[in-house]
C-alpha cells in the first residue's frame, strides 16, 4: 500500500528544496550564475500554486541567465569569448508519486547568444500535450512524450537570417523528464563544465540531484525497463520511446 501524499506538505517540500538550490548556487557558482531570484520566486510560487485544483503543484522559473565561455569548435569561431545562456522552466502536476499524474506540463527552454546578441541558438524540452479527447491523433514521425527539439520560435529574433542551416522539427530526442534542478544540472554540464563537477562535490548540490533523480528519474527509468516484463508493456510506456516494438 502506497503512502498517501499531502498535497500541502508536497508543495512545501518542492518550495524547500528551490530555495536550497538557490542558495547552493549563489555560494558556488555566482560566477556563472549571477542572479539566483528566479529560482527564488519559482520556490514563493511552488507553496501555493495549484494549477489543477488543492492536490496539484507547480512553479516556473522566468529567464535564469548564466555567463559561460564559448566552447572549442563553435561555428561562428568569430562568436568571442563567452556565451549568454537563458533558461526558462515550467512545470505543473500531481502531487503523487506516480509518473503519469506527477507531470501534466513541462517546458523548458534553452537559448544561447553571443555577448551582443548577434549570433542565436535555441533548443527546447517538452512533455508532449495530447488532448482529453484524442483530437491531436498519431504523429506520424517519432515523437517522445518528453523529448529534446532543436530551434522553435526562439529562433524567430533571427528573422529569417538563417544563412544556409536547414531548420526541421525533427528529430524529437527522448529524453527523462526533468524539474528545475535537473534542468540546470543539464545547463551547467554543457555549458559549465567545471563549475558543474565543482558543484556536484558539493553535498548540499549532490543531495538536490539526489532527490530530483529518485523522484523523476527513477520512475522513468522503471516504466522503461518493465517494457521487457511479462504483461507490463503499455500505451505509457510506448508514449515514452515510440521506438519500442
Amino acid at each position: 500500500m502506497k503512502k498517501r501524499i499531502k498535497p500541502e506538505a508536497y508543495r512545501k517540500q518542492v518550495s524547500a528544496e528551490l530555495r536550497l538550490l538557490g542558495g547552493v548556487l549563489e555560494r558556488n557558482a555566482s560566477e556563472v550564475c549571477f542572479d539566483i531570484g528566479p529560482i527564488t520566486q519559482a520556490a514563493s510560487m511552488c507553496g501555493s500554486s495549484k494549477p489543477y485544483g488543492p492536490e496539484s503543484w507547480g512553479y516556473q522559473v522566468d529567464d535564469l541567465r548564466f555567463r559561460v565561455k564559448t566552447p572549442q569548435k563553435a561555428i561562428p569561431s568569430s562568436v568571442g569569448k563567452y556565451l549568454q545562456v537563458v533558461m526558462n522552466f515550467k512545470i505543473q502536476g500531481k502531487c503523487s508519486d506516480e509518473l503519469t499524474d506527477l507531470i501534466k506540463l513541462l517546458e523548458f527552454s534553452i537559448v544561447v547568444t553571443s555577448d551582443d546578441g548577434a549570433y542565436l541558438s535555441s533548443w527546447h524540452f517538452d512533455k508532449h500535450i495530447v488532448s482529453e479527447e484524442g483530437g491531436d491523433g498519431e504523429p506520424e514521425d517519432a515523437h517522445p512524450l518528453y523529448h529534446f527539439q532543436y530551434g522553435g520560435k526562439n529562433l524567430a529574433p533571427l528573422q529569417g537570417n538563417h544563412g544556409g542551416i536547414l531548420i526541421l522539427p525533427s528529430p524529437r530526442i527522448g529524453h527523462p523528464p526533468m524539474d528545475v534542478v535537473l534542468a540546470i544540472d543539464f545547463v551547467l554540464s554543457n555549458f559549465a563544465g567545471a563549475h558543474w563537477k565543482s558543484l556536484r562535490e558539493k553535498t548540499d548540490y549532490s543531495r538536490r540531484l539526489i532527490e530530483a533523480q529518485e523522484r523523476y528519474l527513477k520512475p522513468y527509468v522503471e516504466s522503461m525497463f518493465s517494457w521487457w516484463s511479462a504483461g507490463r508493456r503499455s500505451d505509457f510506456v510506448r508514449s515514452l520511446w515510440p521506438h519500442l516494438v
